[in-house]
């Protein structure tokens, strides 16, 4: 199933996700390692939510603003 949400947090390689009322707990893909791109706190995000907690951020939508 996917989702659209934002991360509320990020800790350790894991990011929490709110989407649809609820707060999953996600790894990003190595897409994203591979293209230096870090998912941020504020990011609006695409899950899939997997069996067994195993859920993955598949997309990482433009951001508007950022702080460096």
């Amino acid at each position: 199933m996917e989702l659209n949400g934002i991360i509320i947090k990020g800790i350790g390689g894991f990011y929490y996700v709110e989407a649809a009322g609820e707060i999953y707990e996600c790894k990003a893909r190595g897409i994203f390692r591979k293209q230096k791109i870090t998912p941020l706190v504020g990011d609006r995000v695409q899950i899939t939510v997997g069996e067994n907690n195993k859920n993955s951020i598949d997309c990482i939508y433009d951001r508007r603003n950022y702080f460096n």
